[in-house]
């Protein structure tokens, strides 16, 4: 159920900045679907980041199919379960300005130590690299009675000034 009475805007923003994990669906050239969790980090309203491998599966998706969808949902215990959709455009950063940039903005979200990067676990040798999402449309979870039974749907979101 989504959070009564809560502004669509403001159930975005707490999603976008409250939760650390998202999953990402990505798809290879040919089509064949893959699903990853991941931690993630927003910057503002418009974008997202991560680390990953470049060799992961939805790494390689990604490099040859950059369209892809990511859900960020809530669903701790006490709280109603509630969802973000977002369709979105990825890219690997290589610029190390973005990069350090990037970094920076992840390191404002606490997150595990085993995952905190610096500039050389995402570049040259290290085992990882920066992802970044432009988020290009957003829906939220709804709920609707339908024959007196609660049905997940969704609404459009307007995610600037969330």
């Amino acid at each position: 159920m989504s959070e009564v009475g809560v502004p669509p805007g403001q159930r975005a923003r707490r999603l976008l900045t409250e939760t650390q994990n998202m999953v990402l669906a990505s798809a290879s050239s040919g089509g064949e679907p893959w699903v990853s969790p991941l931690f993630f980090v927003a910057d503002g309203h418009e974008r997202l980041y991560w680390t990953s491998e470049p060799s992961a599966r939805h790494s390689r998706n990604l490099q040859v199919n950059p369209r892809a969808a990511i859900v960020i949902y809530d669903d701790r215990a006490g709280h109603p379960v509630d969802g973000l959709y977002l369709t979105v455009v990825t890219r690997e950063l290589g610029d190390p300005d973005e990069i350090a940039r990037a970094l920076a903005v992840m390191a404002q979200k606490r997150q595990p130590e085993r995952w905190r990067a610096d500039l050389a676990a995402v570049t040259g040798e290290g085992p990882w690299r920066v992802y970044q999402a432009d988020i290009v449309g957003a829906e939220l979870r709804a709920t609707e009675l339908v024959g007196g039974r609660p049905v997940a749907r969704r609404m459009a979101v307007e995610l600037e000034g969330a």
